[in-house]
């Protein structure tokens, strides 16, 4: 691949939110660090290329713009069944995180995968994509009389992550009906606690942010405030990593969530510093290198919308 070019990126395109001062950088420390992650792009990219199956490479490839996003969208979609849902399509097995939460509790394999489509068009821009309108009528079709998505038999707050990424990446389009994220919302209404939220609990924290900030909900604001600065309150502590603080903020398709003031500068530089000798992300995932693919996807993914935050 022809080295990634980073010195084009828009400066000043995403809102700062209040908090404390950004960091101040000179124009020449900008362009070295863009250069950094242009390395990094590029030593990632390397990375999933050894280590990941060909969709991934695939759509890192769309992510990076060296294929088309829709050329990525259409081999998704190739994989979707007649009843508009999807096989697991390996996110879940490349590490992503949050979806072995979904699979422990019991989430059934057609759910899981087509979980697993929508998160792969979201991160490519493609949630109004055609195949998704089959997703969500099998999403409602599977949808329990609580409004989530799990296994009957789960235990309250079980099927959280499932329901909160679903309804919330089917509330950024324009085809699933309002009942669902309704019944949706009041599952997630009834288990809400800023406590739960706390401490390392990354996938309630993420799922509930997902939602919130894509269905419009009576709790949204107070939610989004506590999610906010748990978030922020996580990162700063390293309780997340920066590679994991970024995983949310893409889910929720903003590098700004209310109750949070993270610098892009700062985010940009502690995620570079996570990656590894051989070009990888999460050193210290269980597993072998395939369970870090997904978590360096989301690196280099959250790397080109920093450069283009500054």
């Amino acid at each position: 691949m022809s080295r990634v070019r980073l010195e084009g990126v828009v400066l000043g395109a995403e809102e700062a939110g209040e908090g404390p001062p950004a960091l101040q950088i000179s124009p020449e420390e900008i362009d070295a660090l863009r250069l950094r992650a242009a390395s990094a792009l590029e030593k990632g990219l390397e990375f999933i290329d050894r280590h990941g199956e060909e969709l991934i490479c695939l759509r890192v490839r769309g992510l990076l713009g060296a294929v088309g996003v829709e050329e990525c969208a259409e081999a998704i979609a190739t994989h979707q069944r007649a009843d508009g849902s999807f096989p697991v399509l390996g996110l879940a097995e490349g590490g992503a995180p949050g979806l072995d939460t979904a699979r422990d509790a019991g989430l059934e394999e057609a759910a899981l995968g087509t979980l697993e489509a929508l998160i792969a068009l979201s991160d490519l821009g493609l949630h109004h994509h055609p195949c998704v309108e089959g997703a969500a009528v099998f999403m409602q079709s599977i949808q329990r009389a609580d409004g989530s998505w799990g296994p009957d038999e789960a235990a309250p707050g079980q099927n959280l992550f499932a329901t909160g990424m679903v309804a919330g990446l089917l509330g950024r389009t324009r085809v699933v009906r309002p009942e669902v994220l309704d019944a949706a919302g009041q599952y997630l209404e009834g288990i809400f606690t800023p406590e739960r939220i706390s401490g390392r609990n990354w996938a309630a924290l993420t799922a509930f942010g997902v939602f919130f900030t894509n269905v419009g909900h009576d709790l949204a604001d107070s939610a989004l405030q506590w999610i906010g600065r748990e978030l922020e309150r996580g990162y700063r502590t390293r309780v997340y990593e920066a590679g994991l603080t970024l995983r949310t903020l893409l889910h929720c398709q903003s590098l700004a969530i209310p109750g949070a003031s993270l610098d892009p500068l700062l985010l940009l530089m502690d995620l570079l510093g996570e990656q590894g000798g051989d070009g990888g992300f999460a050193e210290f995932a269980a597993g072998d290198d395939g369970n870090r693919v997904e978590p360096t996807l989301d690196a280099l993914l959250g790397t080109i919308r920093l450069c283009q935050s500054f």
